[in-house]
């Protein structure tokens, strides 16, 4: 087979895990043979392969990939478009295109970690154990670019070596569904035993193998043609084989906030498995998720009646706000103690207008992720003292810039966003967003134990995260299974917020109550409008001009998958007449 030349990251031999995955310098150029007879050179292109892969797994399709985040709620009830983000209303709004791409090609990064698999399996070099653990990492790499795939489009080619210039190319898309789900999924079960337990962060692992066989098992139980109940075995086993090397090793983390949005402290968090470390050695606001999370508003262009005064200027991209839907989730803890919906509680029914304040109603008491993860009314952003209410400096009419550039819920992004410095898009910053952590890993349980009917247990791994992160008073067991299921999609929803997990979710529980119509995927969002003096309030639709219409999902059964770009049926004759269905 031919030399291939490599490009290796920067120092790999002396940066850690987090700065070694993340470092993209060209460092210099080396045969295949230099690569994988030197356990640093190939740990490091390991490395720069994982650093691209993470980057596609949380890609949103069309999603500008000059930076990049867990925009995938974009597409879900937790977030709502401004119009400045381009493209992604047409997936919500259901006018798609087979001319469109939506993310279809990932074959170099196979190609790459079938590298990995049958390079670390023929170096004469590498001692037994570190082919081992090398192979592991290319499987799981592997297994991740094809999850993606799955996600976005069902079926996928299979390609499982290194293809030759005289193998075929002109692939087929697997038979069925199953097929691409059972190749990930042996992918996982062969990696996890190889990986370490723990290791520095960003550095795959057994237990986030075994967290994303957990999840990829769950979606399969909802996808493949056959197997379900042997698909939510698997996902269980899965759990259970991750909950066994928990001890001592990794634990929920009682700081939520600080996991998302404190660089340094999520560095030695015992709760996340993985990430996506970037080193701010070479990372900019624009080139990551975090300058298209902040508000975009300078000081000077805030109307003189706005209120108060901005001290610092706000020079994010603001694509995106929390919906409404997203903010009413989070429930509040009443006077009785006991958690409920905002507009179940004494406060929400005792309320008067124009007497009583709307924080009274809407902020107090509130599920502790509530403040860990959204901006709202008389809180503090960055340095600033924010109000969203009429006449506030965040309100839509209070700006001279674009309304629509304005907050259109009346809410900002806080989760994943940090505040310790003013984002500048040409300033350099190190940023992460969590992929696999311990919480979510006791919520795909609990699912699985829903959908064996083990109700009670359910509950049980369900307050965990409940009680530790959101400081709600734990659920009682007994509930019925129609209630433990609206409890545990309640606490999936607000526990995984912006962790790339809402939009697949829906379409999993649609799919397997096969809906041709997700309703939180198939209506209008609207926007809470909180008068001057903070007394009154209304729930309107969203701010004049495209913004309503812009946010108006509309759902249809084709939407469970993407289609495929019919650039790609056109040139591949093994894909004609294998388009996904209603395409």
């Amino acid at each position: 087979m031919k030399k291939i030349i490599f490009m290796l990251i920067a120092a790999v031999s002396a940066a850690s895990c987090v700065d070694s995955l993340l470092d993209t310098k060209p460092y210099n150029k080396y045969t295949e043979d230099i690569v994988w007879g030197n356990e640093q050179l190939a740990q490091g292109f390991i490395y720069n392969t994982q650093n691209k892969v993470l980057r596609e797994y949380l890609l949103t399709p069309l999603e500008n990939k000059n930076f990049s985040g867990a925009a995938n709620d974009d597409l879900s009830d937790n977030m709502i478009a401004l119009d400045n983000l381009p493209k992604i209303p047409d997936i919500f709004k259901d006018i798609m295109s087979v001319d469109t791409d939506y993310g279809w090609d990932a074959f170099t990064l196979i190609r790459e970690a079938n590298i990995i698999i049958e390079q670390a399996a023929k170096s004469t070099a590498l001692s037994a154990d570190i082919k081992k653990g090398f192979i592991a990492q290319g499987k799981m790499l592997r297994a991740m670019v094809y999850y993606k795939k799955a996600l976005l489009f069902g079926k996928y080619i299979i390609v499982d070596h290194v293809l030759d210039v005289d193998d075929e190319f002109q692939l087929p898309r697997t038979e069925t569904i199953k097929e691409t789900y059972d190749f990930i999924i042996k992918d996982l079960q062969e990696a996890a035993p190889d990986l370490p337990v723990t290791g520095e962060a960003g550095q795959l692992t057994s237990a986030a193998a075994y967290a994303m066989l957990a999840e990829v098992a769950l979606q399969a139980a909802s996808f493949a043609e056959t197997g379900r109940d042997d698909y939510f075995e698997l996902s269980k086993t899965a759990s259970e084989e991750l909950f066994k090397i928990i001890p001592g090793n990794y634990e929920l983390d009682t700081g939520y906030r600080n996991m998302f949005n404190d660089y340094d402290y999520a560095l030695n968090s015992k709760e996340i498995f993985l990430a996506w470390w970037k080193s701010a050695d070479n990372t900019t606001f624009i080139t990551c998720h975090l300058l298209q999370d902040i508000a975009n508003l300078e000081a000077d262009k805030t109307k003189d009646f706005a209120t108060p005064k901005l001290v610092e200027s706000f020079l994010g991209n603001g694509k995106r706000t929390p919906s409404l839907d997203m903010v009413n989730e989070y429930e509040v803890i009443d006077e009785d103690g006991v958690a409920k919906k905002w507009n179940e509680t004494s406060y929400y029914k005792n309320f008067r207008p124009g007497v009583d304040y709307v924080s009274k109603v809407f902020f107090k008491n509130r599920d502790k992720r509530f403040y860990a993860s959204i901006i709202y009314d008389s809180t503090m952003y960055f340095k600033n003292l924010v109000t969203m209410r009429d006449k506030g400096n965040l309100h839509y009419k209070s700006t001279l810039k674009k309304a629509t550039l304005a907050t259109q819920s009346g809410f900002w992004l806080r989760k994943t966003i940090y505040e310790d410095q003013q984002a500048q898009a040409q300033k350099y910053t190190n940023a992460h967003l969590v992929i696999f952590r311990l919480g979510r890993s006791y919520l795909n349980y609990a699912e699985a134990l829903l959908r064996c009917g083990r109700t009670d247990e359910a509950i049980s791994y369900i307050n965990k995260t409940r009680t530790v992160h959101g400081g709600l008073p734990a659920l009682s067991e007994g509930m019925s299974e129609e209630e433990a299921w609206k409890a545990y999609k309640s606490e999936r929803r607000v526990e995984l917020f912006y962790e790339n997990d809402r939009y697949w979710s829906l379409l999993r529980w649609g799919r397997f109550d096969n809906l041709d119509i997700i309703p939180e995927l198939n209506h209008a969002h609207y926007r809470l409008e909180i008068s001057a003096d903070g007394k009154s309030y209304e729930i309107q639709d969203l701010p004049s001009g495209t913004s309503h219409e812009l946010n108006t999902k509309v759902f249809s059964k084709r939407r469970y998958f993407f289609p495929i770009p019919q650039s790609e049926i056109n040139k591949n004759a093994a894909l004609q007449g294998d388009q996904n269905p209603l395409w």
